[in-house]
């Protein structure tokens, strides 16, 4: 097996690759260094990796192209898989997997060839790792520069963002540590002893009416040792653990009789009833109810469980405080962080008792979203609130111990919903930390000179001016300024200025002042103002109201009639819900008659046997 690939040394290897295709005329130049090229090849190298050592071939993987193609659709959110019996994956995204395959085996870290048997068809695909070649000390350099400036601007893992890019990639091109083998190890065996309990809990079917059941039709004894194993495990005791592989009770007012060595089956009678009419007392004795005795037995059974929760509950505790030290490099286990989650903000106690259950589900996007949530609070934690630890997921479970104190009013329960917490607190931090940064002044105005001075292209024809004809402008098309170093607007201009707070009023008068090298003022400084409010130096932002009753009825009549609402808001009230009515009684109507056609159609269905 060849030694793994510093990330630094294959990015130098990939940049010499992409160095003679912009030489041939292939690439442009300023697509040299590309981040996610980058973490295309380091991401798939370190899956064929860890195929490699999974085989345990000494670095030569045989397998197959639809096999590849599944693995390594794993790492690209944008390829679409349907994992039908057919070969529609394979056929779809083979040509990708080939150029990949390519761009390695140029960079010298693999060789690959496509096997055939004896009728030349291709059956399989043929990987060798081959060690990394030799770079020059420049190129390393080189190399490490781009790398940096990259981990900078995106985060050690290189999540750019994009929902089509590889996510983590750093996490699958590392090498798995020892912890995470051995963990994948233990995860493998019980998934392994887990189908091994399937299998073998499945019994022979139900022996025939009046046969006797023998351990060929009918096996009890695993059954009870199930029972037994349970009972042990659960502290959980019953009066008669045998009677849950016995046979069912005979129902009321029935009594069944066997005859000892006959082969015949039971003989139903009818059973005898005392004077009252009530079926008598088990054995003979009156129950009689007695709460205090089921009170003292469950506390009883409590006190005998108490040190097993108590040594649950401290390694709960202990496994909690080790996921407030994980960060971007390695994956987070889901019932870790939603275990996590319940003993900081239920207790210990609590993940003892019901586990996770308490956390509620956290979905994929949650799961997204929490990592990107995580690498935003670790790169601004300069400005985390006082008291909150440096590590994004120590601040999420601080979250919960505020909200279980009290101490945080309203603070979510539910994992997800801390996630959002989390999400929501990072952004402001980030709104802190970089609202007066020159270097995100600089970017924003190169963003706007990109938006209203765009290079010229060839044959290309200009349809619009570079401002709206409410922003004043001199000679040379430029927005005019006053001397207190405001905007000049002009109302009178066609169509007017647009509100303050709509998208086009904001965007307008933001390049403007960008364009022009001046502060933006805070109106339209979106990240001043989430800082601004953070801080508490101006109110909170104004939430949007819930559309009124009218609002929400002429929707709908705009919708069912393809009329804008202008029009529609000129009619009286009453003709408007008169006509609105109308046209849900005709919607409703022709519904129910397509629906009364389609369960004809299904009544006249014939088999495909009988139509031959």
């Amino acid at each position: 097996m060849p030694a793994p690939v510093e990330p630094v040394h294959l990015l130098a290897l990939l940049t010499r690759v992409r160095a003679q295709r912009v030489a041939a005329g292939e690439l442009a130049g300023e697509r040299l260094y590309d981040v996610r090229a980058f973490k295309c090849a380091y991401a798939e190298l370190g899956y064929l990796r860890r195929l490699a050592a999974a085989g345990g071939a000494g670095g030569t993987v045989v397998t197959s192209m639809r096999q590849l193609v599944a693995g390594l659709a794993a790492l690209h959110p944008a390829w679409q898989m349907t994992g039908g019996e057919g070969f529609e994956d394979r056929d779809r995204h083979h040509r990708a997997v080939r150029r990949r395959l390519d761009a390695l085996q140029a960079m010298g870290l693999l060789r690959w060839r496509i096997g055939t048997d004896l009728d030349g068809e291709e059956r399989r695909t043929e990987l060798e790792l081959r060690s990394a070649p030799q770079v020059s000390a420049e190129e390393l350099q080189a190399a490490a520069r781009h790398l940096q400036a990259w981990q900078a601007r995106y985060g050690p893992a290189l999540n750019t963002g994009s929902k089509t890019g590889i996510r983590n990639a750093a996490g699958h091109g590392r090498p798995l540590s020892a912890a995470e083998r051995q963990r994948r190890g233990r995860q493998r065996g019980r998934a392994v002893a887990a189908g091994r309990c399937r299998r073998g809990s499945q019994s022979n079917s139900t022996p025939p009416f009046g046969a006797s059941a023998t351990p060929k039709n009918n096996d009890t004894t695993t059954e009870a040792l199930e029972v037994r194993s349970a009972l042990q495990r659960t502290g959980v005791t019953r009066t008669d653990p045998a009677g849950a592989t016995s046979q069912p009770a005979a129902p009321a007012g029935l009594k069944t009789a066997v005859t000892e060595g006959s082969g015949a089956g039971p003989v139903e009678q009818p059973a005898r009833s005392s004077a009252s009419g009530a079926d008598p007392p088990a054995g003979g004795q009156d129950v009689v109810w007695d709460p205090a005795a089921v009170v003292a037995r469950v506390a009883a059974r409590e006190t005998q469980r108490r040190p097993v929760l108590d040594a649950i509950a401290t390694q709960a505790t202990e496994r909690a405080l080790e996921v407030c030290g994980w960060g971007l490099q390695r994956a987070w286990p889901v019932w870790r962080l939603r275990e996590a989650w319940v003993v900081a903000r239920w207790g210990a106690p609590a993940a003892a008792d019901s586990g996770p259950t308490r956390a509620g589900p956290l979905y994929p996007d949650d799961y997204a979203r929490l990592r990107r949530a995580v690498a935003r609070y670790q790169r601004n934690h300069t400005a985390a609130p006082d008291g909150y630890p440096a590590t994004g997921l120590g601040a999420l479970l601080h979250l919960g111990t505020l909200a279980g104190s009290g101490a945080l009013a309203g603070g979510p329960r539910a994992l997800r919903y801390a996630v959002g917490a989390l999400d929501q607190l990072s952004r402001r931090m980030r709104a802190v930390a970089t609202a007066d940064s020159a270097t995100r002044a600089q970017h924003a105005t190169d963003r706007a000179h990109r938006r209203r001075e765009p290079p010229p292209r060839a044959l290309g024809l200009a349809f619009r001016a570079t401002w709206p004809p409410w922003v004043a402008t001199d000679e040379h098309g430029k927005p005019v300024f006053d001397r207190l170093g405001m905007l000049a607007l002009d109302p009178d201009a066609r169509g007017g200025v647009p509100p303050v707070d709509s998208d086009s009023y904001r965007m307008i008068v933001r390049d403007a002042y960008l364009l022009a090298g001046r502060q933006l003022p805070i109106d339209v400084d979106g990240r001043k103002q989430m800082a601004l409010r953070h801080q508490r130096q101006l109110d909170p932002a104004a939430r949007r109201r819930a559309p009124t009753e009218q609002q929400r009825e002429l929707s709908e009549l705009a919708h069912r009639t393809g009329q804008p609402t202008s029009q529609l808001a000129r009619l009286s009230p009453t003709y408007r819900q008169t006509w609105l009515a109308q046209l849900r009684a005709e919607d409703a109507q022709r519904a129910r008659a397509e629906i009364i056609a389609f369960k004809h159609k299904l009544a006249n269905i014939t088999p495909d046997a009988d139509r031959r």
